[in-house]
């Protein structure tokens, strides 16, 4: 049992932090819309503010949907851009691509692609700006002073905070949208059946060990981008909490409840 959890050890970490991830994203999403009401106390107003803080993840978002679909040879629309309401439930859009009508899988691979998109620029900043490899290995050599060592250098690259927030813009506006989960959903229940029934039939060991490489790759690639969007939502998560508490308790409610 032990070898069979090393080997999709990838996997796992890419399950444990996407749900971590997903969780992080509601948290941070609805304060902010909680801070932008209380500061300004205008839906409309409070919508465009948060608009203008993700903005550059909605850029890459709908620009992954259109680079996507003309890589798949699908007739798109240019991307637009801009905070809506939109249909009867008044849902809020950001931004959209209009699509062709296309096969499932295609639409599948256009509607996951704001996620591999978002996470390559994540992976990009991370390692070529701000050198998340080497604050890796100074972890596993010299452990919690190797990492303490590690972030103050990085705090000293040029930009630091503006590279933080584009991480933290881009994390919050890559996971698939209410739209872009429609045309997911079918595919990843039909891949769920297909490897449901070979472990039935072959069980774990009977998987090809070049398939069990692929997928931890794979994984490897989106935990590794998952875990630093973590990190820096947690330190963005932080500094919204510092100036919502305040904002809550001059507005006569409890700081950390806010009623």
């Amino acid at each position: 049992m032990t070898g069979t959890f090393g080997t999709w050890t990838p996997l796992m970490a890419l399950v444990a932090t996407l749900l971590a991830l997903l969780w992080m994203k509601r948290r941070i999403t609805r304060t902010l819309q909680e801070l932008s009401m209380r500061l300004v106390d205008d839906p409309d107003v409070a919508l465009i503010l948060y608009f203008v803080v993700v903005l550059p993840g909605v850029v890459i978002h709908e620009l992954s949907h259109w680079l996507m679909a003309k890589l798949l040879g699908v007739r798109v629309s240019a991307p637009s851009l801009g905070p809506a309401r939109t249909g009867r439930s008044k849902r809020v859009s950001l931004g959209s691509v209009r699509v062709g009508k296309v096969d499932a899988v295609r639409a599948s691979l256009i509607g996951v692609a704001p996620l591999l998109g978002g996470s390559a620029v994540i992976l990009l900043i991370g390692n070529l700006v701000l050198g998340i490899s080497e604050l890796a290995s100074a972890v596993a050599g010299q452990g919690a002073a190797g990492f303490f060592d590690a972030v103050a250098q990085m705090a000293q690259v040029g930009d630091f905070w503006l590279w933080l927030y584009l991480i933290f813009s881009v994390s919050n506006a890559m996971l698939p949208s209410e739209s872009d989960m429609a045309t997911i959903r079918p595919v990843l229940i039909f891949l769920g059946v297909i490897t449901a029934v070979m472990l039935l039939v072959s069980g774990v060991r009977g998987i090809s060990p070049a398939l069990v490489d692929g997928v931890n790759a794979v994984a490897g690639y989106l935990a590794t981008a998952f875990g630093l969007t973590l990190a820096v939502d947690l330190v963005f998560m932080l500094l919204l909490w510092l100036v919502l508490m305040p904002t809550r308790w001059l507005q006569g409610v409890s700081p950390w409840t806010g009623t």
